[in-house]
């Protein structure tokens, strides 16, 4: 019986934010004390869940990866880890995800750099392409999807999935293939409007910020003490406003987080 399957995860939607404004943040303090690391995590999420949506979300991360890993790490050296990508919480939704780790530079620092980079991304690195251009980046996610499986047991595993999630699309990567085949560079553009640059867009920032060392944050940007998406407390600045959550003690967050779930 239906009833005895445990319903399929789902990931919660982000608050839409204005385009322009300031997306909400999460900033949580380090538990290790030795560790001197600061990390920010850009989160840009895709709700819709057809195959034209998330091809063109793959087509975005394609194009903006090696532009982004050349500013931020190469000349900006902001960080060793410096790397984006497309992920699946779910069966239906998608997310572009950039995350820069760093031993020099502050968790604000790191995500005002990532924000530069995604508020020029469609003048620098989108409008000057060709539809000459579109194809080519089109034709290579094409040709890694329709890659034949090597062994049986990849076979076996990307057909189980589908099963196992409860959507039985087997053929998904086949249709996500022919979608491919008619994306335009218009296309691309009106997306990143929907995803990033346009108003109703879904991003998260969270920061992870250590206690001590070159990549500590300044007092005024370190955590706010753990309370909740309800209590986060809203900063506006002229046409600006973000919504900042605070994280400051991870286990007792955790600890509250399992005492919650067990009364529910």
């Amino acid at each position: 019986p239906h009833q005895e399957f445990p319903p399929r995860v789902k990931a919660l939607p982000l608050p839409p934010t204005a385009a322009k404004s300031i997306p909400t943040r999460l900033t949580v303090s380090e538990p290790n004390p030795s560790n001197g690391n600061s990390a920010a995590h850009v989160i840009l999420q895709c709700i819709g869940d057809t195959a034209k949506e998330h091809v063109l979300i793959e087509l975005i991360a394609a194009i903006l990866e090696e532009p982004l890993y050349e500013d931020l790490r190469t000349k900006q050296q902001l960080g060793y880890i410096v790397s984006s990508g497309v992920k699946a919480p779910d069966t239906d939704s998608r997310t572009l995800t950039v995350i820069v780790q760093s031993s020099v530079a502050p968790a604000e620092k790191l995500t005002t750099e990532i924000l530069k980079f995604l508020d020029g991304f469609q003048g620098k690195y989108l409008d000057p392409l060709n539809e000459g251009d579109v194809a080519v980046y089109a034709k290579s996610l094409i040709d890694q999807k329709t890659e034949p499986d090597k062994t049986l047991a990849v076979e076996t595993t990307r057909n189980w999935s589908q099963i196992a999630n409860g959507r039985f699309q087997f053929d998904r990567i086949q249709r996500e293939a022919a979608t491919l085949l008619d994306i335009q560079k218009q296309d691309l553009v009106d997306y990143w409007n929907t995803l990033y640059a346009g108003d109703g867009r879904r991003v998260l920032i969270t920061e992870v910020v250590p206690r001590s060392g070159a990549a500590s944050s300044s007092s005024s940007a370190t955590p706010l003490p753990s309370t909740g998406y309800a209590q986060g407390i809203v900063r506006r600045g002229g046409s600006k406003s973000t919504i900042e959550l605070g994280i400051d003690d991870i286990e007792k967050f955790r600890q509250d987080r399992q005492e919650t779930a067990y009364r529910s």
